[in-house]
């Protein structure tokens, strides 16, 4: 199977069929107390599968392939302890610890919201109990040269796409604006709505955008070739393995991001590497890419991204006048799925914040048809957002999973509205586009922060 896809062991895996519920895209295959098989072909690499499996090997049976083996297989450590689950993803711990080795290098790291929120959970520590800081800190004893935040490249991924919806709104082109900021929505469209791909925003995911500075525009000032550069994203999806090998992505050739490990990975790494979290130095985030204070919390919960882009979709179409919306989505009673209505200007539009991908369906079959009723639709994978992401830290007991996801999300729930409605005068965001990119959706910025889509028509 190729790096990036879910994988179930079938050794291990007890054919209890959680899998099977939980896939968005059926891929997941197998009669019950029989092991199960994931289609590459339809897999989205969401992680889902990885985060409800509850079949692992335990010291009272005994297997064909040795415990050994299986980790060397997963890409785990040698000293890894905990439970080996039958379906897993590939960490690649081992090409991030040669790069982290390889004088030749510069080894930096960017490092998703997300993830330090839930990072704790894996050290059996509460939520959000480990700041920011220990994390940087950890990352630097580790060997990371550079760490950034995450915040700049995400506002531009915003003022891009805020830009896409203005101008088709004006122009009267096709809605909605369909963000592509989750891998595993961007796939399944391509393979199940092929013929929806362009109402895909053209802009790239923040965290390939986050690479793809970090290999041009910092590079540039740390006067370094960007052969030199080995990007690691770290985040909490799984989707982004898939993600960075596509080479849609690539920029003069250059892959944007090297290797994208999760929140689990981080764990490990730093469990493996002996590093005590809680005596760790504090570390700030590094200042050639600055970070943007109060967005932080984009890119974590449901709704998040919608209000941003529609924040800054009014300010350009105003011209900077007028207040910042108040967008308040509410539930549909369809589950994953949530609505809000604003007006930008003369526009009177809806937009949806939809998680888990099946709820799009409806919405997609009307697209097919000719008919829309939303402008802008956020579209993400996993089942609360990125805080319940395939790679952040496994909640083991089905019950306890809203509860946890709650407890992420109430660390990013808060959005600076009047922030988001002035993005495109912050300064540091003024700066990045005066030195490298010119304007939003502008000749420069659309070369590198622009991607294009790959229809992958399934076979029956």
């Amino acid at each position: 199977m190729t790096e990036g896809f879910s994988r179930i062991d079938e050794e291990l895996c007890t054919g209890c069929g959680n899998c099977v519920k939980t896939c968005p895209t059926d891929a997941i295959s197998g009669e019950l107390h029989k092991p199960h098989v994931i289609s590459e072909e339809r897999c989205v690499s969401c992680g889902r599968c990885v985060q409800v499996c509850c079949a692992y090997d335990t010291i009272f049976q005994e297997f064909p392939t040795s415990r050994a083996k299986r980790m060397e297989q997963r890409g785990l450590p040698a000293g890894t302890r905990e439970p080996l689950f039958a379906a897993y993803n590939r960490f690649c711990l081992a090409e991030v610890q040669a790069a982290l080795a390889d004088p030749n290098l510069v080894v930096m790291a960017q490092l998703g919201p997300a993830v330090s929120g839930a990072l704790a959970e894996d050290f059996g520590m509460p939520t959000g109990s480990i700041s920011t800081g220990r994390i940087l800190g950890a990352l630097k004893k580790l060997g990371f040269r550079k760490t950034y935040s995450y915040t700049l490249p995400a506002a531009l991924a915003v003022l891009e796409q805020a830009q896409e919806l203005a101008e088709r709104l004006q122009s009267g082109k096709i809605l909605p604006v369909i963000n592509a900021s989750c891998p595993a929505a961007v796939k399944y469209i391509e393979q199940s709505y092929p013929e929806l791909i362009h109402y895909l925003a053209p802009s790239k995911s923040p965290h390939q955008i986050a690479g793809t500075l970090l290999k041009s525009y910092v590079a540039r000032q740390l006067k370094l070739n960007p052969a030199q550069v080995y990007s690691v994203s770290i985040g909490p999806c799984t989707s982004r393995k898939f993600e960075i090998t596509r080479p849609e992505l690539n920029s003069d050739g250059i892959q944007s991001v090297d290797a994208a490990l999760t929140a689990r990975e981080l764990a490990c790494l730093i469990k493996d590497s002996g590093i005590d979290l809680m005596t760790a130095p504090e570390a700030d985030f590094d200042a050639e890419l600055p970070v943007i204070a109060g967005m932080d919390n984009i890119y974590c919960t449901p709704g998040d991204i919608a209000t941003a882009v529609l924040n800054a979709s009014r300010d350009m179409m105003a011209q900077g006048s007028g207040d910042p919306l108040d967008v308040k989505f509410t539930e549909t009673g369809t589950e994953g799925v949530r609505t809000a209505s604003v007006e930008i200007g003369s526009f009177a539009i809806s937009a949806a914040a939809i998680t888990g991908l099946t709820g799009a369906v409806p919405y997609f079959d009307a697209m097919k048809s000719g008919r829309h009723e939303l402008a802008f639709m956020e579209l993400l994978a996993c089942p609360m957002g990125c805080v319940s992401g395939g790679g952040q830290p496994k909640i083991l007991l089905p019950q306890d999973k809203p509860v946890a996801y709650a407890e992420r999300a109430k660390l990013h729930c808060s959005l600076d509205a009047k922030l988001l409605s002035a993005l495109s005068r912050h300064p540091a965001v003024q700066q990045i586009y005066q030195d490298f990119f010119g304007k939003p959706c502008g000749d420069k910025s659309n070369r590198a922060l622009h991607t294009q889509y790959v229809e992958r028509k399934l076979s029956q």
